[in-house]
């Protein structure tokens, strides 16, 4: 994507209830964590002096939670877009992820080691919630062209972002797995995207690190 000059930052929303104690969440609703909190209040310190112009989050109130404080230090109107939803997750929504739930443990590692080919009974094709994704994005890129926009997503849905930004095939998404405690700084307009990673919370909050990191 060619978006001459334009910024965006990536982050995930922050540790969620359901994240905390293991279930599977899709399209649920839990709300934050504590520590989800505190990793918003993070995201808002990094972001307080970059001057945003929009701030985009998804249908599910952890996102907005997660940018509530970063909106009120930047004063920046905050647009919600359900096409930014998480991936519906049919029948695995609110089990259990481990051995808790045998039975969904096992098609939860099906789902994560080929998400874009294994459909969740009941779930969301990823062609299909890939396609409305990046429809989204693009809406996002042709209103804000020139513009610094923060987009508050999900697990799955940053992985579609990523990929599509930075045009790598599907079959490497898989290398990107967005963590809550890490938000990703895109500027448009390259050839290849310039991509720098900051981390949120604890004694490196706010440290800057060149390219992709995921750790």
């Amino acid at each position: 994507m060619d978006e001459s000059n334009t910024t965006l930052w990536l982050a995930r929303h922050g540790q969620s209830e359901w994240n905390h104690s293991g279930r599977v969440t899709g399209r649920l609703d839990p709300a934050l964590s504590a520590k989800g909190h505190e990793q918003a209040t993070a995201l808002a310190e990094c972001l307080r002096d970059d001057g945003l112009d929009a701030i985009y989050v998804s249908g599910l109130r952890r996102t907005e939670q997660t940018a509530a404080p970063a909106a009120q230090a930047t004063g920046a109107p905050v647009r919600r877009i359900v096409a930014l939803d998480e991936i519906g997750m049919g029948e695995l929504e609110g089990r259990w992820r481990d051995e808790r739930d045998p039975a969904a443990q096992a098609l939860w590692a099906q789902w994560k080691a080929q998400p874009w080919l294994f459909t969740v009974p009941g779930g969301e094709p990823f062609a299909d919630f890939a396609g409305r994704v990046q429809a989204a994005l693009r809406a996002i890129l042709r209103q804000h062209e020139g513009r610094r926009v923060l987009i508050v997503g999900h697990g799955a849905t940053n992985r579609v972002l990523l990929g599509t930004l930075l045009e790598w095939p599907c079959e490497r998404w898989s290398e990107i797995r967005p963590r809550n405690k890490l938000v990703y700084q895109l500027r448009l307009g390259g050839v290849v995207p310039d991509i720098s990673t900051i981390r949120l919370g604890g004694r490196h909050s706010g440290r800057r690190e060149p390219g992709f990191v995921t750790q």
